[in-house]
């Protein structure tokens, strides 16, 4: 059954191929549309997962009325299917976010535009100055502004040129020998000019301030950048109701994220996460540090690994160390540090920071810290951006391996609990079949004897009669619960002999006819002559016969028809019972054959019994080396069928057949 229909909205069949691909895996199905108009339209089905669209290929009008329409209606996440010249700054179009690193070719593109530039960054993202550094390398100048306030100022300053001939104070001639002698273009002269600043918030309040933004510089373009890592990112838009962007190659990340999304931890929701930073050189010591609580960590540090280690001698007092490799005046090396600070705390992440040269010592100590099982080896001088980064990625560890540790708790003390109620279910049956089955026994007898002496009395012998039939009714009810018993315990009697299946249906027809007759229902039988004999059980057999057409005759309208049908094929016999009653749902049908279960039409018709018939008989039918099935649609009537085997000829009787060693092959 497919989890929900994920809607594309795209001209690329090429897209809508590689996507359901992705899908089918994840057991989500796909429907592509042409045009937006056609998904606005379809926008309301009930079952639809997430809408996709490729944003490149919608033309702006349509897209905009998709997103008008999304606002309104939109109940499921939205991925936006995005690629370089989507990403291209050359239009001032609502704020997209800028994954990191960023598309092959999107330094091009930032070089080549006339026009304000603004990347909102986080505030960890920032910090790491990573922005500005890799762009500078393209020859790209990325200004850095402490903070968004005043941004809109700074921008009109920085755009408007200073010879603007449209300035009112000029006269005629300065304009033209202005125009005629331009002055030489400096960085932030014209409309050039490309800032980054820091961003807290979630992603409402990064789309509020870039609306007004645009609004204010009419030509400015925004973009926002995180330090999270991109899956957890997008996770997290998942989780704010807010638009997921991704380039078109991730689309496979669609249904793992709709699958995975909430299931990821949020850090968010972890509280503060402790680290303790040793290193022996204060000037890294403290521009890292900092860089890690500007993250929203809380890092204790020192220069003295004997403090460290005292520190960390409780176990959990810290849930990261970054250890430097070279730490003077210690008795100890960086990694006999981190081996010892892993003895006090076997759950503490450990992150090691190896010197860069002379380049044996740096091989050996990375090769040394995947031999300890360490976390991660960076090669200082250590970008601050790189250790957030590990960071993250050693917490989300830690993270999930005590979660899984507490849900593994947790799934051994429900097994526990669970054995222990299968412990006093499997007694109980026990008791009934011997506690309760024995004065039932005697309830049947002493009834039949006081209706046999009370037949001159007519009052006293309908009464009699009410006594012995609810008794008979408890009777096939403890019996069905005893039969559950011995197949929980594997000890469900079945002696196999000859079986004449026409003696057994032409022995069952007889008492549900009488059934079938009181509630005016036409009762057929059909059973081709000359039927093989049979190896099996007659009276279980037997059994599951009168347990189909019983339950046919229930749960069948006056007037209704029911009918038992034998099949013959090469290797197996079809026994059906059909009937015109009153039909299971799709959403039950699948677990018919459970135990105690009953369907919703079955229970509003209040017909008594545990629900174990069909799942006694499955079992039966399997002990013989067949499979029983069921068809059926509601309103209409159901078809239950069982097959066994017909012995092969110069073939000696054997145990009984393996149910998956013999395919079911139903006839109607």
């Amino acid at each position: 059954m497919s989890k929900g229909v994920i809607f594309l909205v795209t001209q690329d069949m090429t897209l809508v191929g590689e996507l359901e691909t992705h899908l089918k895996n994840y057991e989500y199905s796909l429907t592509a549309f042409n045009s937006a108009a056609d998904a606005i339209i379809r926008m309301g089905t009930p079952d639809i997962a997430a809408l996709v669209l490729d944003y490149e290929r919608i033309a702006i009008p349509e897209r905009q009325a998709l997103f008008n329409a999304y606002k309104v209606r939109g109940r499921f996440p939205l991925f936006l299917l995005q690629t370089l010249a989507s990403f291209s700054p050359v239009q001032s179009v609502p704020i997209r976010a800028l994954p990191w690193p960023p598309p092959h070719g999107f330094d091009d593109q930032l070089r080549s535009v006339e026009r304000p530039v603004v990347f909102l960054a986080d505030e960890a993202f920032f910090t790491s100055h990573a922005l500005p550094i890799a762009f500078r390398q393209s020859g790209i100048i990325v200004e850095e502004r402490p903070s968004a306030q005043n941004l809109e100022k700074f921008l009109l300053e920085r755009t408007i040129p200073p010879n603007d001939v449209s300035d009112p104070g000029k006269t005629f001639w300065k304009q033209v020998s202005q125009v005629s002698k331009p002055e030489p273009a400096s960085f932030g002269a014209g409309k050039k000019c490309q800032v980054i600043v820091p961003f807290p918030g979630l992603w409402a309040d990064v789309a509020s301030f870039d609306a007004a933004l645009r609004k204010a510089v009419n030509n400015c373009v925004c973009y926002y950048i995180s330090s999270i890592d991109r899956v957890r990112w997008m996770a997290n838009r998942l989780r704010e109701n807010a638009p997921v962007e991704l380039l078109r190659d991730e689309s496979g990340l669609i249904p793992k994220l709709l699958t995975e999304a909430p299931q990821m931890a949020d850090p968010a929701q972890r509280g503060k996460e402790k680290i303790l930073f040793l290193d022996n050189y204060k000037p890294t010591l403290d521009a890292l540090s900092q860089a890690l609580r500007v993250a929203g960590y809380d890092v204790v540090t020192t220069m003295d690994a004997e403090e460290a280690l005292r520190r960390a001698q409780i176990k959990g007092s810290f849930h990261l160390a970054v250890v430097g490799a070279a730490l003077a005046y210690t008795r100890h090396t960086g990694l006999e540090i981190a081996q010892k600070l892993r003895e006090h705390d076997p759950d503490l992440r450990i992150i090691f920071m190896v010197d860069r040269y002379p380049l044996t010592t740096a091989l050996q100590g990375v090769s040394q810290s995947v031999e300890l099982g360490l976390d991660d080896a960076l090669l200082k001088p250590v970008d601050s951006s790189r250790l957030i980064f590990s960071a993250r990625r050693a917490l989300e560890r830690r993270f999930l391996i005590l979660e899984n540790a507490r849900l593994l708790k947790e799934v051994q003390e429900s097994n526990r609990q669970l054995e222990q109620i299968n412990g006093f279910q499997k007694k109980f049956f026990a008791m009934v079949a011997h506690d309760v089955k024995n004065p039932l026994t005697a309830i049947l007898g002493y009834s039949e004897i006081l209706g046999m002496g009370l037949k001159n009395s007519p009052k006293e012998l309908e009464y009699s009669s009410h006594i012995n039939s609810a008794a008979q009714t408890l009777n096939l009810l403890i019996s069905d619960l005893v039969d559950l018993a011995a197949i929980e315990s594997g000890k469900l009697r079945v002696n196999f002999g000859d079986l004449n299946l026409a003696e057994v249906i032409k022995d069952v027809s007889s008492r549900i006819q009488i059934a079938a007759q009181q509630r005016k229902i036409r009762f057929e039988v059909q059973v081709p002559p000359n039927l093989p004999m049979l190896k099996g059980d007659p009276h279980r057999i037997g059994q599951v016969i009168q347990n189909l057409c019983t339950n046919a005759v229930q749960y069948t309208k006056e007037g209704g028809l029911v009918q038992v049908k034998v099949d013959m094929g090469p290797q197996m016999l079809t026994v059906g019972v059909r009937d015109s009653g009153i039909g299971i749902s799709k959403e039950d049908l699948p677990r018919v054959f459970e135990r105690f279960f009953q369907s919703q039409q079955a229970q509003a018709m209040r017909k008594a019994g545990f629900g174990l018939g069909l799942k006694i008989a499955r079992e039966i039918v399997q002990l013989h080396g067949g499979e029983m099935g069921v068809e059926s649609e509601l309103g209409k009537g159901s078809r239950f069928f069982f097959t066994i085997p017909i012995p092969q000829k110069n073939q000696a009787p054997s145990a009984p057949i393996s149910p998956a060693s013999q395919p079911v092959s139903p006839s109607k």
